[in-house]
């Protein structure tokens, strides 16, 4: 499932890459977000009053998009969080999750907007790990150093394609409702 640790891409990041400590912020919560403007100027600025969510996350951005070397002007990353497998769903359905990966036209469009990642010890969760696209969120160009630098692993190419069709049935859920 992912390239060996010789293989991994230092200098550029992919679709699939895995990043330690990155701040969620698709998860926060909108009650504590507060506005603040200062009596002598117009700006206004922004308040969080609630703990942070940090943890592993993966690009979703096509490769393409965000290689700065092939002249595509960068603007965003799209990442989303990876979660404990254990806490995704029932144990008795924990099977079936994990099969989803491999997408079986018509009748296999189960757990759509979770992607399996095998147990590495390079994870924070021991026994197996869920991509959420349901919590997706995106970084400003300003964070590629950022993530290049906290990058632990890389998803193998045909890994990678495979979440990428994964995360396209997600988005157009509709196309292969059964």
């Amino acid at each position: 499932m992912y390239l060996p640790n010789d293989e991994l891409e230092r200098d550029v990041l992919r679709q699939g890459d895995i990043i330690n400590d990155v701040f969620f912020l698709g998860a926060l919560n909108i009650e504590c977000i507060q506005s603040i403007q200062t009596s002598n100027t117009k700006f206004q600025s922004w308040i969080y009053n609630d703990k942070l969510t940090c943890g592993q996350a993966i690009i979703l951005s096509h490769s393409c998009e965000i290689d700065k070397s092939n002249g595509v002007k960068l603007t965003s990353l799209v990442m989303a969080p990876i979660r404990d497998l254990d806490s995704a769903t029932k144990k008795e359905k924990r099977d079936e999750l994990i099969a989803s990966n491999i997408i079986k036209f018509p009748s296999s469009t189960s757990y759509l907007k979770y992607f399996y990642l095998e147990p590495n010890e390079k994870l924070a969760f021991s026994n197996g790990a869920i991509v959420d696209f349901s919590k997706c969120f995106s970084l400003k160009k300003q964070a590629y150093e950022f993530l290049l630098k906290n990058k632990v692993l890389q998803l193998r190419n045909d890994i990678s394609d495979s979440m990428a069709f994964k995360l396209s049935l997600y988005y157009y859920r509709t196309a292969v409702a059964t």
